[in-house]
């Protein structure tokens, strides 16, 4: 007995703040202690150990993989693209614009005739004499002599479908219209008018409030007639004005700019809506850096403190098996004993009991050991029929945690990327405030319009070419300058607008502010934890020693009769909590140090080198 006295003295101490670990504490390794779990039939979750495949994997693979592949982050990474995207978009709103549009026109006439019915005078010759007996044959037979109007046929004129200048005579239409179905032209056929124009312009809108447009055009414009200039006469019946030379071609420029004036509507870049929407779009983009920082250091944090909690638990596991082999000894050497009447049977029911309790705690090990597995697996997109083994182990217990440095508030608040992305949301309240505040005022604007056209009403140019170069003596000028000043009655809506500006700009600084101070308590947290850690390290290493030492006199006393069994079992529960806290305080000061680094933003600079 007093070799298993000794025995226990020198258990490992699991974890140690300064110190490496000892020869025995070398011998952890995940790897064998789960395929064993997985070689044998085992009770409870161990048995899905058998149809899975075992992964070792590493604190930087977990990590690396999960930075990569989870789901998370490629969602915030899409984000951050389409923040981008829209940068570009609303920095194209000052592009300058180019546009360019050409028509083609043609105008002709064609003959169309039908038939129609209406009162007609019937044709005659007032001169026919086929008689040849000297007198017209529309005369003849008639009542009264006829005076010819100088040989031609006077026109019957119908007032109500009745003739009033019928009869026969000087003046008269000579006879009275009567129905009849006659060819009538519509429309008659002309040669045709051919148009083609042909323009290009450029735009573009200024970050300080002013709209500028120009434009620079030229028409053909084919004629087969023109209204005579005055005073002039016609060259031939063929080409009365010189048409001939083919002078159809024109052109023309305008420009435009309307300006914002100053102290009112739309002036400069607070005014300008395009600027605001770029401001904030950069904004965005800036934030959405910062979200996917932010999803970045959120998910390094869990997968770092689950991949710690696979360790504990691995850690619970081998604490429980050594310690079993312990009392597994003890039991044998009770039975052994149990005859010779020193030892009863309640006494070894105590340590079956103990052992019972045993089984219950692995199983509860190693039901923590597959979830935390499930978890990493998960934040990993890797596959469900996989066990991660930690290989590494062994070295991170091995690490010593470094003192928290001294500035952490300041790097907290200058490198946390909750905090920065809250801020990048109070700028763009501050934005869309000077913006509302420059919509609410009076909207005054300068415009200006100059425009200098060529006309073709008698001719133009040979070319368009020689067109453009004679801009400048142009047929027509124009030059506009105007004021336009508009302020709605009340302005209430511009009011109402710039009061909700105020309010979202309050809001998103309240935001901030929150998300500042939560980071603080997170910091003040994670260095409460370390310090609390580092205390129970040290505790639990002197309670390691002292419970070691009690149940070495346990069991010596034990041997002489002077304690009992169950002395002996409360002593050794002591020696396995101690050995539990230790392990288990280990572990929480390396998860402290990761929460101090999450709420620093800097745990891939501390952990992924």
């Amino acid at each position: 007995m007093k070799a298993i006295g000794r025995l226990l003295l020198v258990l490992p101490l699991l974890l140690c703040v300064s110190s490496p670990l000892d020869a025995q504490m070398r011998s952890f390794d995940p790897m064998s202690l789960v395929r064993k779990a997985a070689a044998g039939p085992s009770p409870g979750v161990r048995r899905l150990l058998d149809s899975m495949v075992l992964r070792e994997v590493t604190l930087n693979i977990v990590a690396d993989e999960a930075l990569r592949q989870n789901y998370t982050l490629l969602a915030a990474h899409e984000a951050l693209v389409s923040a981008g995207a829209l940068v570009t978009q609303r920095d194209a709103a000052f592009d300058v614009s180019l546009s360019a549009s050409l028509n083609a026109g043609m105008s002709k006439t064609g003959d169309r005739i039908e038939m129609i019915g209406r009162p007609r005078t019937p044709d005659s010759d007032l001169t026919a004499d086929e008689d040849a007996d000297g007198i017209p044959d529309f005369v003849q037979g008639g009542t009264k002599t006829v005076e010819e109007v100088d040989g031609e046929k006077v026109p019957c004129v119908l007032e109500d479908d009745q003739v009033v200048n019928g009869g026969i005579g000087p003046g008269l239409c000579g006879q009275i219209p009567v129905y009849s179905t006659a060819k009538e032209a519509a429309s008659l056929k002309s040669p045709s008018t051919k148009r083609i124009t042909a323009s290009v312009g450029a735009s573009k809108v200024f970050s300080f409030g002013t709209a500028l447009n120009a434009s620079l055009s030229t028409s053909y414009n084919q004629k087969n007639g023109v209204q005579a200039p005055a005073l002039t006469r016609p060259i031939s019946v063929e080409d009365p004005f010189g048409w001939g030379e083919k002078l159809y071609w024109t052109a023309g420029a305008s420009l435009s700019a309307t300006i914002s004036l100053p102290y009112t509507k739309g002036f400069g870049e607070a005014g300008s809506k395009e600027s605001l929407d770029l401001a904030s779009a950069r904004s965005g983009d800036r934030r959405a850096a910062f979200v996917e920082q932010a999803v970045r250091n959120a998910t390094l944090a869990e997968v770092l403190q689950t991949y710690w909690d696979m360790i504990r638990s691995l850690q619970d596991i081998t604490i429980l098996n050594e310690q079993k082999v312990v009392l597994d000894q003890r039991r044998a050497r009770v039975t052994r004993l149990l005859g010779s009447g020193t030892i009863t049977n309640y006494e070894l029911g105590q340590i079956d009991s103990e052992l019972a309790s045993f089984v219950l705690r692995e199983e509860a090990a190693w039901t923590q050991y597959l979830l935390r597995s499930s978890t990493l697996l998960t934040l990993m997109a890797g596959d469900a029929d996989t066990i991660l083994v930690p290989a590494d182990a062994e070295a991170l217990l091995a690490d010593a945690v470094p003192e928290p440095p001294a500035d952490a508030y300041d790097r907290a608040m200058i490198g946390n990327p909750e905090i920065m992305a809250a801020q990048e949301d109070v700028n763009v309240g501050k934005l869309n405030l000077a913006y509302r505040d420059n919509q609410s005022l009076p909207d005054i604007d300068l415009v200006l319009t100059a425009k200098l056209t060529q006309s073709d009403t008698t001719f133009g140019f040979s070319d368009p070419g020689t067109a453009m170069l004679n801009l400048g003596k142009p047929d027509q000028t124009n030059i506009f300058v105007g004021v336009r000043y508009l302020y709605p009655l009340g302005n209430q809506a511009a009011k109402a607008a710039l009061s909700r500006a105020r309010i979202d700009e309050r809001n998103a600084f309240d935001r901030a502010q929150q998300t500042r101070q939560r980071i603080i308590n997170s910091v003040d947290r994670a260095l409460a934890d370390m310090r609390g850690a580092q205390a129970v390290m040290q505790v639990s290493q002197g309670d390691m020693e002292l419970a070691s030492f009690a149940y070495e006199r346990l069991v010596e006393e034990r041997e002489r009769g002077l304690a009992t069994e169950f002395e002996v079992m409360n002593g050794y529960q002591d020696v396995l909590s101690a050995r539990l806290n230790q392990a288990s305080a280990r572990v929480e000061i390396h998860k402290a140090r990761v929460r101090l680094g999450a709420a620093q933003g800097t745990l891939e600079e501390d952990f992924l080198r």
